[in-house]
């Protein structure tokens, strides 16, 4: 059985929304589970007195508006703000809050880079590509003469992000300049997938004719790719795309189009939440 939680206050009329996470919030539990779920992207700016505003009307909590309001006055106010919304709330079990109050402290230590990766790296993990570019793309451009490592980390997530995004031949150039820094066969894999992807049959087979030096790294996606067409087999798109291959051979296209029509209004609807 799931924790069970009490609630306290209660429900907004009008929602406080984040900015840079592009999230709505209802409540002082929603608030807890947003600290809590998004510890590696908590900065200072996100704590503003229209936050406190909004718990002590909205919610109704006065008196836990006043006590977040002073801890903002510390010198790690996130950590701080966090400890005492827990510890009030109970929202979640004392060794978990200390655990999030452990990241917490951590991104305080961070610079701005580190804040902007950790944030890229997250939205990324989340699936919101286009979100995760809007923190990689900046530090591509910053990072130049940075260690190898670290810039190679940020043009590797940038590539996955850009494939998210099925963009592949800026996923081919980010994945490319990765490998190049990290010389890892994971960024080989990437660069060649995205390549993959984004070139004719042929096509792709003249540009391993030019760089034969990732020809064992081939073989690896392709057999990355038939383990993915294997994964397909089975699956509920691959029974959608086999009932509607049925529809038409049986010839019934008015059934068939107004299906699709519906599955593409739902592809359309992940892909703006992917870029949102």
């Amino acid at each position: 059985m799931g924790r069970v939680y009490l609630c306290l206050g209660q429900n907004a009329e009008l929602p406080f929304y984040f900015e840079k996470a592009k999230v709505h919030i209802w409540n002082i539990e929603e608030l807890c589970y947003f600290i809590r779920e998004n510890a590696w992207v908590m900065e200072p700016e996100l704590l503003t007195k229209e936050l406190i505003d909004w718990v002590a009307q909205q919610c109704g909590l006065p008196k836990l508006a006043v006590l977040l309001n002073d801890s903002l006055k510390e010198e790690d106010c996130v950590t701080a703000f966090a400890a005492c919304l827990f510890s009030y709330t109970g929202y979640c079990p004392q060794e978990q809050a200390l655990q999030v109050q452990k990241i917490l402290q951590t991104n305080a230590g961070n610079n701005e880079t580190d804040r902007a990766k950790a944030r890229g790296d997250y939205f990324l993990e989340s699936g919101k590509y286009f979100r995760a570019l809007q923190e990689y793309e900046p530090l591509m451009k910053q990072l130049t003469g940075a260690k190898p490592e670290i810039v190679g980390s940020v043009y590797h997530n940038a590539g996955c992000a850009y494939a998210g995004l099925f963009l592949f031949d800026r996923a081919a150039a980010a994945y490319e300049k990765a490998w190049k820094l990290l010389r890892d066969k994971r960024s080989a894999a990437g660069f060649l997938a995205a390549k993959r992807m984004g070139l004719s049959e042929q096509e792709y087979v003249d540009f391993l004719a030019k760089n034969p030096e990732l020809y064992q790294i081939s073989l690896l996606v392709e057999e990355q790719l038939k383990d993915c067409r294997q994964k397909w087999q089975g699956t509920p798109g691959q029974a959608f795309c086999a009932s509607m291959e049925e529809a038409l051979q049986n010839g019934s296209g008015d059934i068939c189009q107004k299906q699709l029509a519906d599955k593409i209004k739902e592809l359309e609807k992940e892909y703006r939440e992917a870029v949102s």
